[in-house]
């Protein structure tokens, strides 16, 4: 018989790799009892002799961190896409690309499990096992993903819902026209003849659960995430272009060497930071609720400050701010700090703190704690899924459970 072909071995192949994950992590954090040992000891016994030498190799944090980011780079797309299509599946349908990953990864399963975006697809089989009755028992409610939304204020204050207009023009600002693509992009036509003694600004705004992507009036993109605002003159005059942003968004900056790109960054309690560009492509990350805020460059060259210190960014560095205090700069995680862009929720070495915050601005729901949970994530998660699939995988580590009463989120350990 060829076990390889059969469903239930595929799931129950994945079943061990799930528990095993488990124990090697807790292994590792120092925190596995007796009987986790009796059992990681068990199972290392039935592994080919290479397999056991791969684990002996993997008892530091460096070396399951290196094992983890070669696997990330195998096939993240195909795991990312296998989380979304199998959380969605309601009968099990192996596919070949299940089969290559985890008889490439035998020997470090349990690494991939516990950390990066292979691990996540691996997980989602996991939770299929838990009663139906018990899930809906604590799910009692549901919410789907965010989409683009967002709203857009005029200069004399009235409002214009982007989702719900249709395309073509949406306003006149002065001499300049707004304008919605058949993609949903706005843009803005910029009319060099405009006075700048008339000079209007507007405003986009996103609601928790909504993203949007705007093209200002010198051809600069911007995409703004969930809970997020850019205020920006319908026409850039003088030697500058300023634009103000409150929570988070990507730049691609049209290169003007005559004026300048700056982004004037505001977060409710906390003191100013701006970042200045020519043409370039960078992140900036800005909300109140969280306890950092980072510019995180992308291509180019940005300069960073906070009225008390400046910092000039190479493309993959990182410059913090917490609170008011002196920015410092740091080699970045590119990957992790623009996944929201990409359609991906963040969990790279992440508390559930963290992205609790991603979840709640991305689905619209209130989360409240019982306990706590000390662990860190890594991987990532897409968006598209719905509120149920994306806790169900974070459930599937064995670390954190959730209940859910309408658009309220509890966790627990």
């Amino acid at each position: 018989m060829n076990t390889r072909s059969n469903p239930g071995n595929e799931q129950t192949h994945l079943e061990t790799a799930a528990r095993i994950a488990g124990l090697m992590h807790r292994k590792l954090q120092g925190t596995l009892d007796a009987d986790g040992e009796a059992a990681l000891e068990s199972w290392l016994r039935m592994q080919p002799e290479s397999h056991r030498t791969a684990y002996a190799q993997m008892q530091e944090m460096p070396a399951v961190e290196s094992a983890m980011q070669a696997f990330h780079r195998y096939d993240e797309s195909a795991a990312l896409n296998d989380v979304w299509l199998r959380i969605g599946e309601k009968e099990w349908q192996p596919e070949g690309k299940v089969r290559r990953l985890w008889l490439r990864a035998v020997a470090a399963a349990a690494v991939v499990l516990v950390a990066g975006s292979a691990a996540l697809y691996l997980f989602s089989h996991k939770h299929r096992q838990t009663p139906e009755t018990s899930v809906a028992a604590r799910y009692k409610g549901d919410a789907l993903p965010g989409g683009n939304r967002a709203v857009l204020e005029l200069a004399d204050g009235s409002l214009i819902g982007l989702d719900s207009a249709g395309t073509g023009t949406l306003a006149l600002q002065g001499n300049s026209r707004i304008v919605k693509a058949e993609d949903g992009v706005v843009a803005y036509d910029d009319n060099s003849a405009q006075d700048a003694a008339l000079q209007s600004w507007n405003r986009v705004t996103t609601p928790r659960g909504g993203q949007y992507q705007i093209a200002l009036p010198d051809g600069s993109k911007v995409w703004l995430n969930a809970a997020s605002s850019l205020r920006f003159p319908v026409a850039f005059k003088g030697g500058e272009r300023l634009v103000e942003l409150s929570g988070e968004a990507y730049f691609d900056i049209a290169a003007d060497a005559a004026r300048p790109f700056r982004v004037a960054v505001t977060a409710p309690g906390k003191g100013p930071m701006t970042v200045d560009v020519l043409g370039t492509q960078f992140n900036v990350q800005a909300y109140g609720d969280e306890p950092l805020r980072t510019a995180t460059l992308v291509s180019g060259k940005v300069r960073v400050s906070n009225g008390g210190s400046t910092e000039v960014l190479a493309p993959g560095q990182q410059a913090v701010l917490k609170g008011s205090h002196q920015l410092t700069v740091q080699e970045a995680d590119v990957d992790a700090a623009t996944a929201w862009k990409n359609g991906l929720i963040s969990l790279e070495n992440a508390s559930i703190g963290e992205i609790m915050r991603q979840v709640e601005r991305w689905y619209d729901v209130d989360v409240v704690y019982e306990g706590e949970v000390n662990q860190q994530f890594l991987g990532k998660i897409p968006r598209s899924m719905k509120l149920s699939d994306i806790l169900k995988v974070l459930e599937s580590t064995g670390w954190v459970h959730f209940e859910v009463n309408g658009r309220t989120v509890t966790v627990r350990p």
